[in-house]
Parts: C-alpha cells; structure tokens; sequence
C-alpha cells in the first residue's frame, strides 16, 4: 500500500505512506485513483522517496542539548517517577563548567546551544548551582558569541518570589510541572508525607507576575484524562503547555491497553475543542500546545510546516546528559540505564556507543508502513526500556496513540485551512516563529559582526529582547557609520 485514506466531509485525505506527504481530493479524482491512475499521486509528490542520512554527522542537528544531573534529590514522591532510588552525590560548578565546554567543542557548528540543569530530582533545592550555571552560559555566550540558554524544570513547591528573581537573573528561563486540576494533580504529585502540593505550586504560580515565558509540563497518567479540563484550567496561568504520558507502563497509571481507547477519545475531544476556539477566534489554546514541547502540538506543527524528522529525538547526537557520577548517558531519563551510558567526562564520548545510537534511532524498518514515520520518528528508547527491556522495541499502544495523534493533526489542519484562510495562516506564522527560536539569530549575529559595535552577545540580546525598536536604532547607527 503506497498510502491510506481519511474520511474529511464528503473528501478523502490521501497520506503517502513513502513520505508522510498529504493531499486533498474529491470523489471523482478518488474513484479515477482507485483504477491505478498515479498522475495525482505524481503531480502532488506523493512517490517521491525522501533522502536520509545514512552515516550521524555531528552537524546533522544546530541546536544542541546539554543536560547536567545536578543531583537526584528530591522533596516530592511522585506516584510514577522512574527514578526510584535517590543518592547524595551532588554536581558542583567546576564539573558542570567542564562538560558545557566539552560538549560546545563537540559541536562547533551548532547554532544554539540548551543547558538543562533540571536532573531527575528537584534542581530548586540546590538554587546556588542553578544560579552559577546560569551565570556560565551567560559567560559562555559572550566567548563564543552564540547563545547557551540556561532552561530547567522546577516541581513548584520551591518556586519563591525571591527564587524567581534569582533565575530570571540568572538568565534561566524555566517551566513548572503541574498535572491540571487540583484532584488530577494530587493523585500523582505528593509529597513523601503523602499529602498533595497543588495548593502550594498554584500559590506559587500566581504570585509570578510576569508569566510570559513559563511553561507547563502535564503529565497524562489514568489520573487526569480530561485533557479539555486540563487545558481550561491551565490555559490560565501558562501561555506554553506541555501533555506527555508518563514513561513508564508497568502499573504507575500509564497508557496501555486497558485505557488507549478513553485516551484516544479524549484526544479526540481535546482537538474538536481546538478547532471550535481557534475558529472562534481564540488561538490562546492552539498557541499553546504549539510553544510547548506537546506530543499532539509537535505533530501539528510538524504536518502544517511539511516538516520531515529522520530520528524520533536527538539522544546521544545532539543531546547529551552528565550524570553525578561523571558518566554521560543520552538523555536525563536515561540516567542509570547501562544501554545508553555512551562516555564519561573523562574519557568523552565513545564514538562507537554513539553510532550505536544513530543506528537504533535512524534504522525504523519496523516503522517502514507508517504513515506517521516521518512525523513521529518512531519510539523513544526510554519507553521502549521500561515496557519491553531493550531499547529497540516498538510499543504498540505508543504507535496505537501516535497514529492517532498523527491523524488529528492533518484533520486539524484541513479543517482550518478549509474554513478560514487568514487564521490558518497566523498558525502557520506561529509555527514558523517557533522553529526560529531554534536557529541562530541573523540579525544579532549581524550586529555582533559589525567592527563598530562595542556589546557584548547578551548585552546585545537583552537589548534587542527588551526593545525591538532600541536595537534598530542602534543597528541603524552602526551600519551608517
């Protein structure tokens, strides 16, 4: 089969299963299609094969991820948390200096450079470190004159209003984990007395008066489905959220197949409330999932900009975590798992590890009949550990829901489109904007370059961050001059 079809009205969606590509039809091309006429498939590429890369190449990804596991001490006990046993080695300044630096040399060429210093605990409680690391990226952007972006994140219960000045002046720019509404969220998040912290990150939560930047990380567990209830109320307080189901699936309340079918209803449901407020005119919801790291506003995004991923994620290639103990592993969540520990700080990065890696994440053959392969990348090695005990299997609940997801996207997007053009394009120019943030900023590098300019890389972005206008001017003058 070289694609699959999706009812929309009385037309077909045709999804090439060869490129992920999509097109719209009515029933006369589609009956002219169903007797072997391949001109519309042709005309809209729809058998083109897409090029990928065989062989990692470094440059492969221009935005680079540095994770430090500044400790694994925590003042929570949630429900589902993978990191079941806690030690008391902490990271200090030096040796999180060392692998920023490290892992900037690996990566010469990258664009943009993320420092999460978040670990598998509660990084609040050793706000000193934070603060200092912070402090680095802003040294480090100033010497290599690209931006190294400090962003962590915190479970709330710590955030203060003096802690909150603290990272912001650090530079820190950092989200809050919150599972919805107080009952959802006080199933799961407790603290080690058993009792919830809702109250106390709410609290916390409303005294940031500015809360432009802030971020939600939901967790979807058994425990809070309702994902129209879920984005209601967080909708309020956060202009970024972010739904991802739990990691693991072995009785922490995660997705399986005893509730894939409700979470596909209710996915279902939280697209239909999408497209009545977006076409209602309200794009505070649709703008959110989209600024956040969500799986169904990645695969949004993705299906309106025809974006194509080779690999799911960029573990091991272009993201890389340092645990206490000094060995490096492929992300955060993989601390301890001895499959993807692929160096140490001392030795660096086994480069045989790595190609390792690439070879498990690029090699989808089991993805191969997917319409959804080039939009969802295929399973991630954590979840594949956790259900399966190896790093390369696939789940078939996860690739049951990404399918789903994966087809509510191009129905999100047709509907849209479909029915008003002016909004579908502000979408578009969302999405656009968002994958810009991503990549090296032209018109500061510009200004940086110029001989007469005597700023430093933050000094510069601080203006233009807090002044658009201000740093036209002063671009203006330098290039008069």
């Amino acid at each position: 089969m070289i694609y699959e079809t999706i009812d929309f009205n009385d037309k077909k969606i045709l999804v090439s299963v060869i490129n992920g590509n999509q097109i719209l039809i009515d029933q006369n091309q589609y009956q002219k299609l169903l007797v072997s006429s391949l001109d519309i498939l042709k005309e809209n590429h729809m058998l083109d094969n897409i090029r990928e890369l065989r062989i990692y190449d470094p440059n492969f990804f221009k935005v680079v991820y540095i994770s430090l596991h500044t400790s694994s001490q925590c003042n929570m006990a949630c429900t589902y948390c993978f990191k079941k046993m806690r030690d008391k080695t902490q990271m200090n300044i030096v040796v999180a200096k060392r692998f920023v630096d490290d892992i900037i040399k690996l990566h010469p060429n990258a664009e943009k450079y993320i420092v999460d210093p978040t670990g598998s605990g509660e990084p609040l409680l050793d706000l000193d470190l934070i603060c200092d690391i912070g402090d680095y990226c802003k040294q480090k952007s100033d010497e290599i004159r690209k931006e190294v972006l400090p962003m962590l994140v915190t479970n709330g219960t710590l955030l203060t209003s003096d802690a909150v000045d603290r990272l912001r002046k650090a530079g820190i720019l950092f989200g809050v984990s919150i599972d919805g509404i107080k009952k959802a969220h006080d199933s799961s998040r407790i603290y080690y007395n058993g009792l919830g912290t809702h109250r106390t990150i709410l609290k916390n939560i409303k005294n940031i008066k500015d809360r432009t930047l802030l971020g939600a990380a939901v967790t979807l567990t058994d425990s809070n489905k309702d994902l129209v209830q879920t984005m209601k109320y967080l909708n309020k307080y956060f202009p970024a959220i972010s739904v991802k189901p739990v990691r693991s699936l072995n009785g922490n309340g995660g997705i399986c197949e005893d509730n894939i079918k409700e979470i596909k209803e209710q996915y279902s449901k939280l697209c239909s409330f999408l497209v009545k407020k977006t076409l209602g005119g309200d794009l505070s919801y649709i703008s959110a999932l989209l600024n956040g790291d969500d799986y169904l506003g990645k695969f949004i995004l993705r299906i309106i900009l025809n974006q194509k991923i080779q690999t799911r994620c960029d573990a091991g290639l272009g993201r890389y975590s340092l645990a206490a103990d000094r060995k490096i592993y492929t992300c955060p969540a993989a601390i301890d798992i001895k499959e993807l520990e692929i160096g140490s700080l001392e030795t660096g990065i086994d480069i045989q590890k790595q190609q390792g890696v690439w070879k498990v994440l690029s090699d989808r053959s089991k993805c191969d009949q997917c319409i959804a392969k080039f939009v969802c990348g295929g399973e991630c090695m954590i979840t594949s550990y956790y259900a399966h005990g190896k790093i390369d299997e696939m789940d078939s609940v996860m690739c049951d829901l990404k399918r789903h997801l994966f087809k509510l996207a191009i129905k999100f997007k047709y509907i849209i489109s479909s029915q008003n053009e002016c909004i579908y394009r502000a979408i578009m120019n969302g999405c656009i904007e968002k994958m810009n943030r991503f990549s090296e900023d032209k018109e500061l590098k510009e200004a940086l370059d110029n001989p007469l300019n005597h700023y430093s890389f933050t000094e510069l972005k601080k203006i233009k961050d807090t002044s658009k206008e201000n740093f036209m001017k002063l671009k203006s003058v330098s290039t008069t001059k």
